[in-house]
């Protein structure tokens, strides 16, 4: 299948590197940016063509747009692909607001065509692997679990971190997929939500002297703690921040009746994973990458949905996860400061 990529920032060349590794039924044809240069950098550096927005929407030989663009922009750019007849790969969120999902969903359904969406990390081996070790109930009745995601920022080290402060942008938009699609996948659906946010700083400074501004104005929460109930029973604590001093540590773990399990980072295809052990009292190691350089880059997802089209073995259901994933994302963004359960309309 042709593929298009429109957005041609920094996760732009991840891709391209994951698209390398898989050429058999995938041909990047061309990309798009509203920055010509960019574009046309890319596309020289690919050796593929640069176009338009517009005409690359418009371009008969192209299959698949994959959607690299900044949040605000993933809903426009995919539903004018859907209505191009193009199938889509969006990254994460698919959306930025329920009706807007459903938009998608009724274009999708009135186009018979597909809209996958990041993150692709649970086809990644160390996923796959806890979620058998979780199947196995090697771990019991799951009765509990736990994520965390506390850094001070992208500021620091992102070529281009403005936007991960504006509509769309926040740790909860920006990382909240990764540890939702893994809660879903593992509990089913979320049932209801209760949770509090607060924006900490309203100004971030920028010290990169390669990047033309110094200072950025913070329009959106950046720090969000939340219990979510799934249909299942089950209670998990969530806590996702931009504005904790502490290296990055990330967690998501789940308690069972006999054991807990610690998975590995769900922003990486792999990672270890441990089980706690109760003889010695301490985590021991149950998996470890066979490449310990996690040689694995974005656009599996991508390699995935070719696959799933080609073979006509599209899962219906798992469709829908992006898209429960907004309305999760949604319901903890909508803290109304009065403490109370807000109840999924599962509108997905």
């Amino acid at each position: 299948m042709n593929i298009g990529i429109i957005g041609c920032g920094a996760i732009s060349g991840q891709y391209m590197i994951g698209f390398s590794k898989c050429k058999e039924n995938l041909n990047v044809l061309a990309c798009a940016d509203q920055d010509y240069e960019k574009s046309n950098s890319f596309a020289k550096e690919h050796k593929i063509l640069s176009l338009s927005v517009e005409d690359l929407l418009l371009h008969s030989e192209i299959d698949i747009v994959v959607n690299l663009t900044p949040p605000s922009s993933h809903f426009d750019i995919s539903y004018k692909s859907l209505r191009n007849g193009k199938h889509v790969f969006s990254e994460k969120p698919v959306a930025l607001s329920t009706d807007q999902g459903k938009k998608l969903l009724n274009q999708m359904k009135l186009n018979n065509l597909y809209l996958y969406s990041a993150p692709d990390t649970f086809l990644g081996p160390a996923f796959i692997k806890a979620k058998d070790l979780v199947f196995s109930e090697k771990i019991g009745e799951i009765i509990g679990g736990s994520v965390s995601f506390a850094t001070h920022g992208v500021e620091g080290w992102h070529p281009n971190p403005e936007f991960y402060y504006k509509k769309g942008g926040g740790p909860l938009y920006d990382m909240g997929p990764y540890y939702l699609t893994a809660l879903i996948k593992i509990l089913g659906p979320v049932v209801e939500v209760i949770s509090f946010s607060q924006k900490t700083f309203g100004n971030r400074q920028v010290d990169n002297p390669n990047i033309k501004y110094n200072n950025i104005e913070v329009d959106v929460d950046t720090h969000y703690i939340a219990l979510l109930k799934f249909q299942s029973g089950v209670v998990v604590d969530f806590q996702i921040s931009f504005d904790i001093w502490k290296p990055y540590d990330p967690k998501l773990e789940f308690y069972g009746k006999i054991s807990s399990i610690k998975f590995a980072d769900p922003n990486n295809y792999d990672g270890e994973i441990s089980i706690f052990n109760k003889e010695k009292y301490e985590w021991e190691n149950v998996y470890s990458p066979p490449n310990k350089d996690n040689n694995y880059y974005r656009g599996l997802g991508v390699i995935q949905m070719i696959k799933d089209i080609s073979e006509n073995n599209v899962n219906k259901n798992d469709l829908l996860i992006p898209f429960h994933v907004l309305e999760v994302m949604n319901a903890i963004d909508s803290y109304d400061q009065e403490g109370k359960w807000s109840i999924l309309e599962q509108q997905f």
